[in-house]
């Protein structure tokens, strides 16, 4: 074995025993044997039953009315990708989304929420497939950086930083172009 797979296990190993998680949860998997392609029920989250929860943050519940608030606000979108049987989009929802300086950051976005189950082809479009996943797109829908799994609120904080900066870096981009 090499020596940075031997690193890379032994850090592995002390993630786990250490009980770190990776924050990502894949979509149910349909029951095996069945014809009808239902889905295994999952645990849910105590708010899970009344709206999926999304901490202290406003967001838009489409993805097309977000993209034309956004295009008219000149504001870039974060596309929250959640669903209702993730625990750790409820975990991160509660932690992430209530820490103030994310709170703050996210009044210069327009966000929007995409349950997985309800817009399973917006997904797809995104290419998403495990969850949370956050995008970050420019108020004309280019990509401007991509988030996935639970996240603590100082890296998101940084995440969000980091797209503001994408966007003031294509609006100079595209400034210089039209000269």
């Amino acid at each position: 074995m090499t020596s940075q797979l031997r690193v890379f296990v032994a850090v592995a190993c002390l993630c786990v025993l250490a009980g770190c998680e990776i924050g990502i949860e894949q979509p149910p998997q349909a029951n095996s044997g069945a014809a009808t392609g239902t889905f295994q029920a999952r645990p849910q989250h105590p708010q899970a039953a009344a709206a999926i929860a999304h901490g202290n943050l406003r967001f838009v519940e489409s993805y097309e009315l977000g993209l034309r608030q956004a295009s008219i606000d000149g504001r870039p979108l974060l596309l929250f990708f959640t669903a209702s049987w993730c625990q750790y989009c409820h975990q991160m929802a509660d932690e992430a989304f209530t820490n103030p300086q994310v709170v703050r950051l996210a009044d210069r976005f327009v966000c929007v929420l995409v349950d997985a189950d309800r817009t399973p082809e917006l997904c797809q479009q995104f290419q998403v497939s495990g969850y949370p996943t956050i995008q970050f797109l420019s108020p004309r829908g280019t990509l401007l950086g991509r988030v996935v799994g639970k996240q603590p609120g100082h890296h998101l904080m940084m995440a969000m930083q980091a797209a503001l900066q994408n966007v003031a870096r294509h609006e100079n981009e595209s400034e210089s172009a039209a000269l």
